[in-house]
């Protein structure tokens, strides 16, 4: 799975670094961050991302989402605890087409490539010890292709924007996340 993740994000920034050399210098650079709610796994996460403007059309763009797991201990009697943690973290390549630009508002679809990560760790303590007695963990890396639809709205050095997105796979599931970005160029 390592490997698939080595070539998607390869695949990734190949095409970006093909399309920014193909741009115009007056290219509109945005970065930012928001929060993100997932459907499926039913947690909310941080958003940091940005987007490059090909044309007045087209943008690509970059997010990092990174989903509050949980980390809970279980008393289970007899001086045993359960200790559980887990991790969902993305990482998404998007292209943009903006088919709506009016006045201060931005419509646009969304098309993702990305890679979803989860790991699961379950450990078996006794009380008061400083080492796990008994311990099970997983992870799984999937790549991720997604749609979606967002809007922006421009307050004039800050843009607000909203994107729900589905995921057809990686976490299968359907995400909404919104926040703020910063025109930078």
């Amino acid at each position: 799975m390592v490997m698939l993740m080595r070539k998607v994000i390869s695949i990734i920034t190949a095409v970006v670094l093909c399309l920014m050399i193909h741009t115009k210098a007056d290219a509109q650079i945005n970065a930012g961050a928001g929060l993100a709610y997932g459907l499926d796994i039913e947690k909310i996460g941080i958003q940091v991302g940005g987007t490059y403007g090909i044309s007045d059309e087209m943008r690509v763009g970059l997010d990092i989402i990174y989903w509050f797991g949980d980390n809970e201990t279980n008393d289970l009697g007899m001086g045993l605890e359960e200790r559980i943690s887990t991790t969902f973290l993305e990482v998404n390549a998007n292209f943009n087409y903006i088919f709506y630009s009016e006045n201060d508002l931005k419509l646009y679809g969304i098309g993702t490539l990305g890679i979803h990560y989860f790991s699961f760790s379950d450990e078996l303590w006794i009380s008061g010890t400083s080492h796990a007695q008994d311990s099970f963990s997983d992870s799984d890396t999937e790549a991720a292709f997604g749609l979606g639809v967002g809007a922006e709205y421009s307050l004039g050095n800050l843009l607000i924007y909203a994107e729900p997105r589905v995921f057809l796979s990686g976490f299968d599931q359907f995400a909404l996340s919104a926040g703020v970005r910063i025109p930078i160029r």
